[in-house]
């Protein structure tokens, strides 16, 4: 064997950072196709009011979708900071949920063009609940290895911070399940489901039990 005898990287395992650039690059195209969805009114100039008041829905749906792709971007991002390694599961893991992020804009068009409509508003949840998970699955898969992590992990951390990774993904659950019944309600979940992550509360609390463990 030549090289680094500390390197124990084997073929399909490797460095996170190509996976980390990738991840950034989808998130980035992602998060400005769907400013897209927004059309300039083509009507006459004295209608311009009128056709404005009707890009309303879009525009709720686009800023929506925008703060909870920042906040799967920041979990992500928060995520990777404690990988060091990444192996064949994980990059498909990885690309698994790129696919569910990159339809995103779909699913934010289809509610921007019919919000009150029942299917429009759980389809939109659904897809919002898998991706999700599927990021809660990939902390849980790489939770397990701790080969994959940086020194310095507890125990402890791993074992509560993946119960708190599908957080997300079961705040979206119930939220496309009240969508199901009423869809202002679903709606309101939506809206609901990210705050602790973008005020800061949710990762406050993985930081106390980081530093107690």
């Amino acid at each position: 064997m030549t090289g680094d005898p500390a390197n124990t990287d084997t073929p399909g395992t490797g460095s996170p950072r190509r996976v980390e650039m990738l991840t950034d690059g989808v998130f980035a195209i992602v998060m400005t196709l769907i400013v897209l969805q927004i059309a300039i009114p083509s009507g006459p100039v004295d209608q311009l009011w009128h056709d404005l008041t009707k890009l309303v829905p879009t525009l709720l749906a686009y800023g929506l979708t925008f703060i909870t792709l920042g906040a799967l971007w920041f979990g992500n991002r928060t995520q990777s900071e404690f990988i060091r390694r990444a192996d064949h599961p994980l990059v498909w893991l990885t690309l698994l949920m790129l696919g569910l992020v990159a339809l995103v804009p779909f699913s934010a068009a289809l509610l921007g063009r019919y919000p009150t409509a029942k299917v429009a508003v759980v389809v939109y949840g659904v897809h919002l609940t898998l991706v999700y998970a599927i990021h809660g699955c990939l902390w849980l898969y790489v939770s397990i290895r701790p080969s994959l992590l940086r020194e310095g992990v507890s125990t402890t951390y791993r074992k509560w911070s993946r119960l708190a990774a599908f957080a997300p993904a079961v705040g979206y659950g119930i939220a496309t399940a009240l969508g199901a019944v009423a869809p202002l309600a679903g709606l309101i979940g939506y809206l609901v489901v990210p705050i602790p992550f973008v005020t800061g509360l949710y990762y406050r609390g993985l930081a106390s039990i980081y530093r107690r463990s």
